[in-house]
């Protein structure tokens, strides 16, 4: 991960102009720290995340060891939290990590490029919403195992769903009377909307951005919806964790 934020904030060349005489914009960087989410439509870092974030849920119950956790720890539910807590501090603290490794990275790159520093102060507030979507993220991870009780396909769900099923979801609504708006409202396409702020893109890259993060929302909004249905979804794993029987995994 250190090595591919490093390499990700040399890409900030891609986004100079010949002369390299205007300094990049700061939504172009904003979107390198976070490892490009405008073209992937999740972050790249999110793909690794997967991995850490599944098993602490998966492993205890597919090896039969979840009975002694909650012994241990008193409880199901005092498991489940412990486990999102963790995966939290761990998913905030490497997006945080990420996101200063990218700017150093970046910094470094236009300097030796002989190019203009973009204004930094602007990409504190994107950098931030990043972290905040990988924290989301690391609780949305145990909480599709609960649900869906496969590790297997909740890594498929995951992956999928914000690339194509909200998508599809998404055109679906717009033939339904009265839900042509919806798309807007769907979880991932909000939380694309939180990460790219598409009012600090100018002319025609502004449609192009918008057709790509799929959602008209304001920034604000965004986060708040993600953020909530992160919330909804979180509480819902907790409760599929706590009534789920451990004989049938």
């Amino acid at each position: 991960m250190t090595v591919l934020s490093v390499l990700t904030g040399i890409t900030i060349l891609l986004d100079l102009d010949k002369q390299r005489s205007a300094a990049p914009a700061p939504a172009a960087v904003a979107d390198v720290i976070a490892w490009t989410p405008l073209s992937l439509q999740v972050p790249a870092l999110c793909f690794f995340m997967l991995v850490l974030g599944t098993g602490p849920v998966a492993t205890d119950l597919v090896s039969g060891a979840a009975r002694t956790t909650w012994l241990t720890v008193n409880g199901r539910g005092s498991a489940y939290a412990a486990k999102s807590a963790v995966g939290v501090a761990f998913g905030t603290g490497t997006a945080a990590a990420s996101a200063l490794l990218g700017a150093l990275s970046c910094a470094v790159t236009l300097a030796a490029a002989g190019a203009s520093q973009p204004a930094w102060d602007e990409i504190a507030a994107p950098a931030a919403r990043f972290v905040v979507w990988m924290g989301c993220w690391a609780l949305l991870c145990p909480a599709a195992v609960a649900l869906l009780r496969s590790r297997t396909v909740s890594v498929l769900f995951l992956v999928l769903w914000p690339l194509l099923g909200e998508r599809i979801a998404g055109a679906l609504l717009g033939y339904v009377p009265g839900l042509d708006g919806m798309g807007d409202w769907l979880p991932f396409a909000a939380g694309r909307a939180m990460l790219t702020d598409v009012s600090a893109y100018a002319g025609e890259d502004r449609s192009f951005v918008q057709a790509l993060i799929g959602s008209h929302l304001p920034t604000p909004t965004a986060a708040a919806v993600f953020v909530l249905s992160t919330a909804a979804f979180a509480a819902a794993g907790m409760w599929a964790y706590c009534r789920r029987d451990l004989k049938k995994t």
